[in-house]
């Protein structure tokens, strides 16, 4: 996550995030979300939970190494190190924080997050899934492994977790097909796609985490 919100941290972003959200409050498409991420922010400040002089991040509001915007801050963010403040710009805070928000929105430590198949010829379409704004038809793995020709997973042991196929196109993976490259994902890949609702993402994340 880190990797591909700032590049490993190198570039977190330099408006001052307090007048980005005090200016996107007056955008009529989302006035009511920046007003109210505003209000969280300032709210966050005056409590001391923040340090109001190392709010500098992105355009939209967000901030630190994971790039959250307040209500995330407010939600999930931890004072590791005991500081008093949360800074996420400070790797103890900032990666505590993401594995926080990560656990609470249902992250299996357990299970795998994707694996990449080899589909049969004959799979119906409708078990392809190319759009990450819901997946559909989703089953237990082992009721798709009839139209699949190749799998690495050991033994059965995730038979029975609930999955999805994707099958990126072209404009996610370059010279894809329509059953190249294919993918079979688990729940950890839907709750990456929570934190950012893109196919491209959350494979990224997924390889690299």
């Amino acid at each position: 996550l880190m990797g591909i919100e700032t590049n490993f941290g190198t570039y977190v972003g330099k408006m001052d995030i307090i007048s980005s959200l005090a200016t996107l409050s007056y955008d009529k498409r989302r006035s009511e979300f920046f007003t109210n991420e505003l209000l969280i922010l300032l709210k966050l400040i005056d409590t001391k939970q923040v340090n109001y002089e190392t709010l500098y991040g992105s355009w939209a509001g967000a901030f630190g190494f994971f790039q959250f915007m307040p209500s995330t801050m407010k939600n999930y963010a931890i004072d590791y190190d005991d500081n008093n403040y949360i800074d996420l710009k400070n790797n103890k805070d900032a990666y505590a924080s993401a594995a926080n928000y990560l656990k609470k929105i249902g992250w299996k430590k357990n299970q795998p997050c994707f694996y990449k198949i080899d589909l049969s010829n004959d799979i119906p379409k409708k078990y392809l899934n190319v759009s990450a704004k819901k997946l559909h038809n989703k089953n237990k793995l082992s009721y798709f492994k009839k139209y699949i020709n190749s799998i690495n997973i050991p033994n059965n042991y995730y038979d029975d977790l609930i999955v999805a196929i994707i099958t990126p196109d072209k404009d996610i993976i370059p010279d894809a097909e329509t059953l190249t490259p294919a993918y079979i994902v688990f729940s950890n890949y839907e709750i990456i796609l929570k934190w950012n609702r893109s196919l491209r993402f959350s494979l990224a994340v997924c390889t690299l985490k």
